[in-house]
C-alpha cells in the first residue's frame, strides 16, 4: 500500500559523492553557452504557482461545464417539473447528486457503441469479450481505465530515444523553471513497478470517489455523471501535489543545501526530477476515509487482515510527515500530504465549489440547448447529440 500510493519512484534528492560522478537520471539536454548545473538557482515560484492557479480554475470550469452540458442533453426539453420532481426521481433520496435515469441513458449509449464495435468484427470472439467486460464495468472503472491508459502511453514515450528529450516534458525538475510539467508529470511513470502501483491504488479507490461525489449532500443541481467532477478532482489534486513537491524542493531543500556550503553544480545534481500520480491518488483515498469512514481496506501485501480506512490513511499521513521531517528520500512525502490535503479540501469545500460553479454556468447553457433543440425541430431533425 506504501508503495502503491508513492508518487514518486526516483529519489528526490541526495548529495553526490563528487560533481564529476553526479547526474541527473532524466535526459535534460545542456545549454550552448553555460552548463546548467552551473547557472544560479532562482527560488522564485510565480510561474508555476500561477500555472497551478489557472489550471485549477479551468479544470473546475470546464469540468463543470461538461457535467452541466451531459445532463441537460440527456433532459427532455418538456421536462418542465425537473426540479420540482428532482426528490422523488431518486427513491426517496433527498440531496443525492446523481439521477438515475440520466445515468442509465449514458450506460445504454456505452452499450449500443459497444455493440456497434463488435458488429464491426463479426465472428471475433476477443471483441465479444472485450465488449461485455466493458459494458460491465462500473463508469467509475472505465473513467479510471482511461487513465490508466494514458500513464500506459507515457510510460511507452519513455521508450522511446533519449534524443528525442521527451523526458525532459514527462518530469517536472523543480529547479528547471518549467511549470507546464507540473501537469505532465502527474500522469507520467517510467519503470513499470511505479505504473502499476499507481494504476492498482486508481482502479480500486475510483468505485468510492464516484460514490462520494455522486451522492455527496447538494441541493443545487441534478447530475447524469460523475465523470467529469473526478477527472477534475484528479487533475487539480495532481498539479496542487506536484506544486507543493516543488516548493519543498526548489526552495527548502535545495536552499538547505545551498547554506551547507554545496555549489550551485552540486545542489542542481542533488535536487533530481519527480513524476507519478500518487498525489491524485492520495486525494481520492482521503476523501474516500472522510465520505465512507466506516470502510475497511486491505493491505496489497496483507489482503486478509483488513484495515479501518481511516486508521490506514492516518498511518500513511503519518508516515509521510515523518518521512517530510526526517528527510526520507525513497518517496516524494510533500506531494503526498498536498495530495492528502486536497481530498479533504474536496470533501469539505471543493464539491460545494464546484456544484455552485455549475449553478453559475446552468442557465446559460439550458438556453443554448433549447435554442439549438428549437433549430433542430424546425428542420426537421430528432433527438440530440450527445457528447
Amino acid at each position: 500500500m506504501f508503495r502503491a500510493t508513492a508518487r514518486r519512484s526516483l529519489p528526490r534528492w541526495s548529495l553526490p559523492q563528487s560533481p564529476a560522478t553526479s547526474s541527473s537520471p532524466l535526459p535534460f539536454p545542456a545549454s550552448r553557452t553555460v552548463p546548467p548545473a552551473a547557472q544560479p538557482i532562482s527560488f522564485r515560484a510565480t510561474r508555476q504557482v500561477g500555472f497551478t492557479a489557472a489550471t485549477v480554475v479551468v479544470a473546475i470550469g470546464a469540468g463543470a461545464w461538461y457535467t452541466n452540458q451531459d445532463t441537460l442533453e440527456r433532459t427532455s426539453s418538456s421536462s418542465s417539473s425537473l426540479f420540482s420532481s428532482w426528490s422523488r426521481t431518486l427513491s426517496g433520496a433527498p440531496g443525492t447528486g446523481l439521477q438515475p435515469s440520466l445515468a442509465r441513458q449514458r450506460w445504454e449509449e456505452t452499450y449500443a457503441r459497444a455493440s456497434e464495435w463488435v458488429a464491426r468484427v463479426p465472428g471475433n470472439r476477443l471483441a465479444i469479450i472485450l465488449a461485455e467486460n466493458w459494458v460491465e464495468m462500473s463508469e467509475a472503472k472505465r473513467t479510471s481505465a482511461g487513465l490508466i491508459a494514458s500513464f500506459v502511453g507515457i510510460w511507452l514515450a519513455w521508450r522511446l530515444p533519449a534524443k528525442l528529450g521527451i523526458g525532459q516534458w514527462l518530469a517536472h525538475q523543480p529547479l528547471s523553471g518549467k511549470a507546464i510539467t507540473l501537469l505532465t508529470s502527474t500522469f507520467s511513470h517510467r519503470t513499470l513497478t511505479h505504473l502499476g502501483f499507481n494504476s492498482i491504488a486508481l482502479f480500486s479507490f475510483s468505485g468510492a470517489t464516484f460514490a462520494a461525489l455522486s451522492h455527496a449532500d447538494s441541493d443545487l443541481l441534478p447530475r447524469s455523471t460523475s465523470r467529469y467532477e473526478f477527472l477534475t478532482l484528479f487533475a487539480t489534486a495532481g498539479v496542487v501535489s506536484a506544486l507543493a513537491s516543488h516548493l519543498w524542493f526548489s526552495r527548502v531543500i535545495a536552499g538547505g543545501l545551498l547554506k551547507r556550503g554545496l555549489t550551485t553544480r552540486e545542489v542542481r545534481s542533488a535536487v533530481l526530477p519527480s513524476l507519478g500520480a500518487s498525489g491524485a491518488v492520495y486525494a481520492l483515498v482521503s476523501l474516500t476515509a472522510l465520505s465512507f469512514p466506516s470502510t475497511s481496506v486491505s493491505l496489497i501485501f496483507l489482503p486478509f487482515f483488513p484495515i479501518p480506512i481511516g486508521l490506514a490513511t492516518s498511518a500513511l499521513v503519518a508516515v509521510d510527515v515523518i518521512g517530510l521531517v526526517r528527510g526520507w528520500r525513497m518517496f516524494d512525502h510533500a506531494a503526498h500530504l498536498a495530495g492528502a490535503a486536497m481530498g479533504a479540501g474536496w470533501y469539505f469545500a471543493g464539491h460545494a465549489v464546484f456544484e455552485q460553479v455549475r449553478k453559475w454556468m446552468w442557465d446559460g447553457q439550458k438556453q443554448r440547448i433549447e435554442e439549438e433543440r428549437g433549430r433542430r425541430r424546425d428542420r426537421g431533425v430528432g433527438g440530440w447529440v450527445s457528447i
